[in-house]
């Protein structure tokens, strides 16, 4: 098997998530930093326009969204699993919330003004106003990420009781060990209380507290950086290893080989097109062709996803 390539930066949320999963399960793994703003082109190579962080690399195979992520190490390194079939419903329910509502409330609690108090991201007004024009580009046509603080504040404060109660009781969401419900919501809970100014407010969750140092004692595995155009190589030499495969879903009217786009539900409507190559209940996949990168497969979840034939 091909070792592992996490296209990531350090400030990235979703990127804490998959590393804190990867040192829970005491993987090594390389890593690209890419840059926070656009542009991104060792990416941009890889994934022919999906730009949310981070991607992970299996040689020619390029997976997007870390519930997709997730699974995938899940699969590849089965001692202790975060998945159980016995729960597969209920739990894959719950980091979905996690991953989309709790996440967008957790942006505005973390970016709220006294937190950007001392931030290099916006201590410095030509770089602060860059941050804001990629963002506001990378959510153009959607409302799914922004939310006012006076309205994010009491649902935070809400589901960290809830956390803070239920971790009175047990070491972990998912009991005596962690399922990927801990993951999904320590990332969001990281992503606030990683910042000093706020970090005094887990005082009023000890529960809560001890249940973030536990995490964060798993680390984030045996990770060796690696440069964006080196993992562009790598995907160049290596080939695709997925296999096609069609299960009919809903009143889709696709078959393998069709040139399609596939793009986020809730923002970042930057397609990726390609020639189908998988559709299943579970996952999309699209070969595509890339001057440098050469033929790569790019796997999307079916949750939170469209795809349509392209124009």
């Amino acid at each position: 098997m091909n070792e592992l390539i996490l296209h990531q930066y350090a400030a990235s949320p979703f990127s804490e998530k998959v590393r804190c999963l990867l040192g829970y399960k005491q993987q090594a793994y390389r890593t690209v930093e890419i840059p926070v703003i656009m542009p991104k082109p060792d990416l941009m190579a890889l994934t022919g326009g999906y730009r949310k962080t981070p991607v992970l690399q299996v040689g020619a195979d390029i997976y997007c969204d870390t519930s997709l992520i997730c699974r995938l190490i899940d699969r590849l390194y089965p001692d202790k699993p975060v998945y159980s079939d016995e729960q597969i419903a209920t739990i894959g329910a719950a980091a979905h919330w996690t991953d989309t509502f709790l996440f967008k409330v957790s942006v505005a609690v973390a970016f709220q003004p006294k937190a950007l108090v001392g931030s290099d991201l916006f201590s410095d007004q030509a770089t602060a106003e860059a941050f804001m024009a990629d963002r506001a580009d990378f959510s153009k046509g959607s409302t799914e990420l922004g939310i006012d603080l006076a309205i994010a504040e009491p649902h935070w404060l809400l589901h960290m009781r809830r956390l803070d109660n239920q971790l009175s009781t047990a070491a972990f969401l998912g009991g005596e060990a962690p399922n990927i419900l801990d993951f999904s919501t320590y990332h969001c809970c990281w992503f606030v209380y990683k910042n000093d100014v706020l970090k005094a407010d887990l005082a009023n969750f000890q529960a809560l507290s001890k249940w973030m140092q536990a995490m964060h004692a798993f680390g984030q595995g045996e990770a060796v950086a690696m440069t964006g155009e080196q993992a562009v190589d790598i995907a160049n030499s290596s080939v695709i290893s997925t296999e096609p495969k069609l299960t009919v879903v809903s009143q889709e009217s696709l078959s393998l080989g069709d040139i399609v786009e596939v793009m986020p539900i809730d923002y970042g409507f930057q397609p990726t097109k390609g020639e189908l190559l998988v559709s299943s209940m579970e996952e999309i996949v699209v070969k595509r062709s890339d001057q440098r990168a050469g033929q790569v497969a790019v796997h999307f979840p079916r949750l939170g996803f469209q795809v349509s034939k392209a124009p």
